[in-house]
Order: structure tokens, then C-alpha cells, then sequence
């Protein structure tokens, strides 16, 4: 089985692959029972499939192949299904077993929604067949698992430079934090590192005068170590921003005529509002051009 992606948070869908080999069967059908489920960190479970499922033995070998004849349908089997097999810790026996069946089976695919209010850690899907009273389990059991994560920035001590995060998780999480800042010559920079935090840990990590960042749940959730939910502005990226001079630029709105003088003091907010831009850093004066050019839609308000 595979399972996309590995780690997630609440409120997220979950995609899940089971591969029905039935290359073995000779001589005779089978139409075992199936179950497919989802087991939380509580040992709740959640049943996504249980039903009855009909395999046909293969065609007789003495029988006369015609050439290029169709032997199964074909399998539009992602490539991510391939690398999570690859990357399990299953022996490469199982693996090269598991490749070679991949077109002679037959593939499912199952979504369970991660609740809103989901218990974190470590969820394990539930994979049997039941076949005159036996039990056969995923051969990559070992891997046929997911984790629920979430962690969150508790205070930030400017002037100690350190900013308190929490791991709410009962399993160890993955993070990357990503310091930036813009060097003499206005070239952005950064410097990383990446770590694990241990199950319900309290970090106290130091922050850049630029900017830091905390990235988890494989890069996708990025949680700013400024403030609590900053808001951060980002101009409109299908607006087209045309330059006659430095003095003369304007803003051209998608599929119409519409256009948007800027003064100085706009072009320059327009140039600032790249998604790292947060509100409470503006002027009196900047906030004011900020309400005319969201009022506009030539700058949103967005939280990372």
C-alpha cells in the first residue's frame, strides 16, 4: 500500500493506494473479503472498504497466444505510487515482488478525511483479506502509515531574539527553519537548518533580524516566527505592471482596458508587497495607500 502524502495536518484529505494482485490465481476464482481502514493515534478506526471483491485465474498457458494480444487493462499507476515503495523499509525481496505485480493487479484507490478536530501522531491503515477463514496482511505493512502534525509558534522575545514553538504532536516531527535577510547589495540570503522536535517538545529557537521561518509537515506549513498569524501583503500577481519611466508606471488589470496610475509612493509600496511584507510594519502613510490599493484588488492581504 501507499499513502499520499505521509505527513499532513487536521482538516486535509488523505489518498489512499491498494494493489489486488491476482497474477497467482490458476484453475479457480476467488472472491474474498476485504477490508481497507484507518486506525488514529486513540485506536479509533475508520473503515473505508469492506466488501467483496471477485479475482479470475489466469488463461491457460497451453493455450495459443496471439501476438500483442491485451492481457490486462492498461494501469494508469502514478509514479508516486512506485517511489513510496521504493522508499519503505520493506526487503528488497518484497519490493521487487511488489514491482513485478504492479500490472498484473488490480488498483484501488481510497480518500479518508482527516477531521478538523483529529488527534495528531501516527495513523495506521488497516489492510486484510479474508479468505476461507485466513487472514492475509499488506506486505508492506511496515510502511503503511501517516502522520497528523502540528506545530505552533507560542511567544517571540524581540529583544532576546528567540521565538518559543511547540510540537503538539505525541511523535517526533520533522522542521526546517529558514532564516533570510537582504544583504548590502539587496540580494536576498538565507540560512537553514532542519531538525527533528520531539513529541510534545518546547524549543526556544533564535530568530535573524530579517526574517525567520518555521517550515514542517514536508515543507508545506510555514509558520512565521515574527508574530502570532501575522498578515503579510502581496501584490496582485495578474496584474501586468507597465513602465514607461521611472516616474510613469502603471497597473493593467487581466482581459480589460483598466489601468492604474501609481505615484512614487505606490510604486514603491506595489515593490515591497512580496508576500514577506507584514501589515503591522507599514506607516500611517503607507497604510493608507495599502487600503486604496487593496480597495483596488492591486494588493491582497495573506497569511502564509
Amino acid at each position: 500500500m501507499s499513502i499520499f502524502p505521509k505527513r499532513t495536518i487536521q482538516g486535509t484529505t488523505v489518498t489512499i493506494h491498494w494493489n489486488f494482485n491476482t497474477a497467482h490465481l490458476k484453475d479457480k476464482h476467488l472472491c474474498p473479503l476485504v477490508k481497507i481502514g484507518v486506525k488514529d493515534p486513540k485506536g479509533n478506526i475508520t473503515m473505508l472498504f469492506e466488501n467483496h471483491v471477485v479475482a479470475f485465474p489466469e488463461e491457460n498457458e497451453n493455450k495459443e497466444v496471439v501476438p500483442q494480444k491485451l492481457k490486462y487493462l492498461n494501469k494508469n499507476t502514478p509514479l508516486l505510487v512506485l517511489a513510496s515503495y521504493l522508499e519503505g523499509a520493506c526487503k528488497r525481496e518484497k519490493l521487487v515482488e511488489i514491482l513485478t505485480n504492479i500490472q498484473a493487479g488490480r488498483h484501488y484507490y481510497f480518500t479518508y478525511n482527516v477531521p478538523d478536530n483529529a488527534p495528531l501522531g501516527k495513523y495506521t491503515l488497516v489492510s486484510e483479506v479474508h479468505n476461507n477463514g485466513n487472514i492475509k496482511y499488506s506486505k508492506t505493512h511496515l510502511d503503511d502509515h501517516f502522520w497528523v502534525e502540528k506545530i505552533s509558534l507560542i511567544n517571540v522575545k524581540k529583544e532576546e531574539k528567540i521565538a518559543m514553538v511547540y510540537n503538539h504532536s505525541e511523535e517526533k516531527t520533522p522542521v526546517k527553519i529558514v532564516r533570510s535577510f537582504i544583504n548590502s547589495e539587496g540580494c536576498m540570503k538565507t540560512e537553514m537548518e532542519a531538525f527533528e522536535m520531539n513529541p510534545n517538545e518546547t524549543k526556544s529557537l533564535s530568530i535573524s533580524t530579517g526574517n525567520t521561518f518555521l517550515l514542517y509537515n514536508e515543507e508545506r506549513e510555514i509558520v512565521p516566527l515574527l508574530e502570532e498569524k501575522p498578515i503579510h501583503l502581496i501584490k496582485n500577481h495578474e496584474i501586468l505592471l507597465v513602465s514607461k519611466s521611472p516616474e510613469l508606471n502603471y497597473l493593467m488589470k487581466k482581459d480589460t482596458d483598466e489601468a492604474f496610475s501609481l505615484t512614487s509612493e505606490a510604486k514603491e509600496l506595489w515593490d515591497k508587497a512580496d508576500g514577506l511584507l507584514t501589515k503591522n510594519s507599514l506607516s500611517k502613510k503607507e497604510l493608507e495607500i495599502f487600503k486604496e490599493m487593496e480597495a483596488e484588488g492591486l494588493i491582497k492581504q495573506v497569511r502564509l
